[in-house]
């Protein structure tokens, strides 16, 4: 018999299972097949979401932003290289008719949003970073991530999601209740929806953007959009020299949204908040450079 918990992530599950059917859209991109959904209007908003690469887990806050804007959200092709990835977001935006956006990246989409922004300054009206820190990786990380490629690759399936899941689940907030119904996700959706080639991409698209050194300083000096985090204070991920970093990285002013104490996963955890946080950076006005 399946707890109570284990019955309330199938229920997050097929509520984003029934979000992508009314909503979902596909694109053939070379030899990558894309998913993605676009709802409401207004202006643009690209949305690249996290590490589990599905944006329909965020389906009650899309739904919300969609209130005010044009939301673009795709799931991520299990491709090794960002040319691939960004072949795949321009093509959706240009099958979309949307010239410019804000961009937002949670988490591992932070990494991407900033390497697609150094690629595309001119579309871009400003940049949200949720969860994430600065993506200025030097050299040194590439053996790291050069031994996560390898050990992905032939690892056992089950340890391979054992550990995965153990990973992202030491973000999720503690408590019996929410922890609980989304490690049940976590296990379905790593276990069932994502495949080897998934974990492989996560970490072979990060290597190819440190070893190409896509992200630095001068791809962004031209750029005159603004730059807001959405940061918690209990996030494991985000440090405190992040900010100055960032600064230091785009050359600008970097405008700090403070989520409390929502952690991590706040984007999955309270929608409407997250919503409400978001909509506040999208309507912040630029600064004067």
């Amino acid at each position: 018999m399946r707890s109570r918990h284990q019955i309330e992530g199938h229920a997050v599950l097929a509520r984003a299972r029934r979000f992508t059917e009314a909503r979902g859209r596909e694109l053939a991109v070379g030899a990558a097949h894309w998913r993605y959904v676009r709802l409401g209007s207004g202006p643009a908003v690209l949305w690249l979401t996290g590490g589990l690469r599905r944006a329909a887990l965020g389906s009650a806050f899309l739904e919300r932003l969609a209130a005010t804007h044009t939301v673009v959200a795709p799931d991520y092709p299990p491709v090794t290289a960002f040319a691939e990835v960004d072949a795949g977001l321009s093509a959706i935006l240009a099958a979309e008719g949307i010239e410019r956006c804000d961009l937002v990246g949670q988490s591992y989409g932070g990494l991407l949003a900033q390497a697609f922004l150094a690629a595309h300054p001119e579309r871009i009206r400003r940049l949200v970073l949720s969860s994430s820190g600065p993506a200025d990786y030097g050299r040194r990380w590439l053996p790291v991530l050069a031994l996560a490629v390898a050990v992905v690759r032939v690892l056992p399936r089950p340890l391979l999601t054992r550990l995965l899941v153990r990973g992202l689940s030491g973000l999720l907030p503690s408590g019996p209740g929410p922890r609980a119904e989304w490690t049940a996700v976590l296990w379905r959706t790593i276990g069932r929806d994502l495949t080897r080639a998934d974990a492989v991409s996560h970490f072979a698209v990060a290597a190819d953007v440190v070893r190409r050194g896509l992200v630095r300083p001068d791809r962004f000096a031209r750029w005159p959009g603004d730059v807001i985090v959405l940061r918690a204070e209990n996030d494991p991920t985000q440090a405190a020299e992040d900010v100055p970093r960032l600064e230091r990285l785009l050359g600008r002013p970097v405008r700090v949204i403070s989520m409390g104490s929502a952690g991590h996963t706040a984007v999955l955890l309270a929608p409407d908040r997250y919503a409400q946080w978001l909509e506040d950076a999208l309507a912040v006005r630029p600064l004067d450079m």
